[in-house]
């Protein structure tokens, strides 16, 4: 398979670099798919794997795309094969054309929940899928049960995956300096869900606090805390930093509901979220005791691409995590 590949590309004719323009119905608008699998897998073979065609198929349909465009597209570096300047250009315009178009196709003369058979897919972090996704799901199931749900973490790539359709939403916090490079596209609608507060929960048997936690005891504590990846943060992390103070962090972990599950038996302190506290540390035996370090509140918003934003689909799923909101603040 990859022999075939190297042949296509390395064969390559040097494309001419002027062309003249041609009319959409001189252009089988079938390999507007094709050059977007292409472009995103960077390889004729997963692409073909991806677009359920043969390789041959899916080399024909790069040959057809390299003359429309007079650009190799795909050009081999090493062993593998890259991208080239024209390629790149057409990632975002290619995708926003297919999505426009399965947006017009879905469209129906009346939106009805009961008979809605689609896929929510939705980004967030593993405190949002415990706090306001049950809330979520329980409304959905009464209302829309065709509807199907994929959840993933929220990550790096989640504002990208956004903006070229592969996410509907995104649920995270208001302040993207917390996400470090990562910032949601210009095109990225936003609306304020909740808010919440941030608490202290230790063992009780471990850790005494049935008088209270004062901030020297705080210090002295073992911490853990949470580590997205580089140049990801959380507001916990932000406000020891700015605090000057060396916080002893005996374990990091990838969620945050670890934070509270790690503690029973320990003498390790979890500063979280108040409504992920009250989730968790019940069922645990655990204690909740106010955070003497002064912490801004998190406010948790959702996010989408503006292509969705008067899809009725998409309206009646917005309004539903409104609805679920509206449960978790009562």
């Amino acid at each position: 398979m990859e022999c075939m590949l190297s042949e296509v590309l390395l064969g390559a004719p040097a494309w001419p670099r002027t062309r003249r323009a041609m009319n959409l119905s001189h252009f089988d608008l079938n390999l507007l798919r094709s050059l977007d699998v292409l472009l995103n897998e960077r390889n004729v073979t997963r692409a073909a794997a991806r677009l359920c065609v043969t390789q041959q198929a899916a080399s024909g349909a790069l040959q057809r795309l390299r003359q429309h465009f007079g650009d190799e597209l795909l050009t081999r570096v090493g062993r593998h094969f890259d991208l080239t300047p024209l390629s790149k250009s057409l990632i975002v315009p290619v995708r926003e054309a297919l999505l426009t178009a399965q947006a017009a196709l879905n469209t129906r003369p009346v939106f009805d929940p009961k008979d809605s058979v689609v896929t929510c897919r939705m980004a967030m972090s593993d405190y949002g899928l415990l706090v306001l996704l049950p809330r979520f799901l329980r409304l959905l199931g009464a209302m829309a049960p065709g509807i199907r749900c994929v959840v993933e973490p929220l990550t790096g790539r989640s504002f990208e995956r956004l903006d070229m359709g592969d996410l509907d939403f995104c649920l995270s916090t208001h302040d993207v300096r917390l996400y470090g490079t990562h910032r949601p596209g210009k095109r990225v609608r936003s609306k304020a869900m909740f808010q919440d507060d941030f608490v202290c929960v230790v063992d009780p048997t471990q850790v005494d606090v049935s008088n209270g936690l004062s901030i020297t005891r705080y210090r002295l504590l073992r911490h853990n805390s949470v580590q997205f990846g580089e140049g990801i943060a959380t507001i916990v992390e932000r406000a020891w930093a700015n605090s000057k103070f060396e916080y002893d962090v005996a374990v990091t972990a990838s969620t945050f509901s670890a934070l509270v599950f790690m503690l029973p038996g320990t003498s390790l302190i979890a500063t979280t979220q108040r409504h992920l506290a009250n989730t968790l540390a019940p069922r645990l035996g655990l204690a909740i005791v106010e955070c003497p370090l002064k912490l801004p509140r998190l406010q948790e918003n959702l996010m989408w691409h503006e292509r969705s934003e008067h899809d009725p689909t998409h309206e009646f799923l917005r309004e539903t995590l409104e609805a679920a909101v509206l449960e978790l603040a009562a």
